[in-house]
């Protein structure tokens, strides 16, 4: 129907979003004779910053030094936390600043205490199919379908991820995800929300992740507002500015909208909410 085809139109242009990034070694980090040059590459923002940075590793590898660790990366001194997806880190970090975003590489002093672990690539797809199904839990109730998912449909999903392949994504997940075409059995809301600096009491980036049902008390669907205001009771959403998939989304928002058609691969909608004006 009609609506499908919108949403598949606006899901594959969300996996089509690209960050583009100049990857640079840190320069205490150089061994060479000459610092490498840096690395451009343009980023999907669906994806996570392991599954698609090999080519900076082997960019970099010759001239970093011989004993080495896990590969990081930090964004004006901010390590980047590799469990969230590219565009919520672009949109965290660095939204209204001049492109492309500069990213320093990192093999040695792995700040293990501000960053998870990652010694493989399977640690991401651990983590990827972890926040899927508890995704699915919230939405349908259950997350029987992802856990009982068959191994070729699982590695589908996960070389989706490195290619930002939503055809081939939506081909692998769509059984898993919807239950069957033209089903929608959605019974709470899968929304993360993403305090930036100076939002939260702490001053500090934190996130929250609000048990949302379909509709508010009022009986209405859940706006942006409305679900705004019920994880925070006191927010004053004037001071603030909201930004979902790098978009500036008006307050009246549809929450379900936006939870089917802007959601990131893991089903999870990522809302981030900055000061306005803030830089």
């Amino acid at each position: 129907n009609t609506n499908t085809r919108i949403t598949m139109t606006t899901k594959a242009k969300v996996w089509g979003g690209r960050v583009p990034v100049r990857f640079s070694l840190a320069s205490r980090e150089v061994t060479a004779m000459e610092a490498p040059l840096p690395i451009y590459i343009l980023l999907p923002r669906v994806s996570y910053l392991p599954l698609v940075t090999s080519r900076v590793r082997d960019h970099f590898i010759n001239s970093a030094p011989a004993v080495r660790g896990d590969m990081w990366f930090d964004y004006e001194g901010k390590p980047l936390k590799w469990n969230l997806p590219i565009g919520v880190l672009f949109d965290l970090l660095h939204c209204n600043k001049s492109l492309p975003v500069d990213i320093t590489v990192h093999f040695t002093g792995y700040p293990e205490g501000e960053i998870l672990p990652c010694k493989s690539l399977s640690t991401v797809s651990e983590h990827f199919f972890h926040c899927l199904k508890e995704a699915c839990f919230l939405k349908y109730g259950s997350s029987a379908n992802v856990m009982n998912m068959a191994q070729s449909v699982h590695k589908k999903i996960e070389q989706s991820l490195v290619t930002a392949d939503y055809k081939t994504f939506d081909e692998a997940s769509k059984e898993i995800l919807r239950g069957g075409e033209g089903k929608n059995n959605t019974q709470r809301l899968p929304v993360r929300i993403f305090l930036g600096d100076g939002v939260g009491s702490t001053g500090q980036c934190s996130v929250i992740q609000p048990s949302l049902s379909l509709k508010c008390p009022k009986g209405n669907p859940h706006t942006l507002q409305s679900a705004l205001e019920k994880a925070f009771p006191s927010i004053v959403v004037e001071n603030l500015e909201v930004l979902v998939q790098g978009i500036h989304v008006p307050w009246d928002s549809n929450v379900l909208w936006l939870c089917d058609n802007l959601c990131h691969a893991d089903q999870f909608l990522y809302v981030i909410l900055k000061i306005k004006n803030a830089r």
